[in-house]
């Protein structure tokens, strides 16, 4: 089972590089921006809402990197 996904997305006229690990153990994705910005991203099911670690803060949106992170494992919550 490959738990790694890379993938590329243009915002504000900027492609940014994403590789990101699923952690089935704590079930939270790694994250790492153009190989540089590392944080953590996470699912909370009782109020269905996606976060990130504190610092540092992704370069997109929070709902718009778990949807693409969602698109990219092939399993949406």
């Amino acid at each position: 089972m490959d738990l790694n996904r890379t993938f590329t997305h243009n915002h504000m006229d900027r492609e940014i590089k994403f590789s990101v690990t699923y952690d089935p153990q704590t079930h939270s994705f790694s994250v790492v921006e153009d190989d540089s910005i590392n944080y953590m991203l996470f699912y909370n099911p009782a109020n269905k809402e996606w976060t990130t670690s504190e610092d540092p803060m992704p370069t997109i949106p929070v709902n718009e990197l778990a949807l693409l992170v969602q698109q990219n494992f092939g399993v949406f919550v």
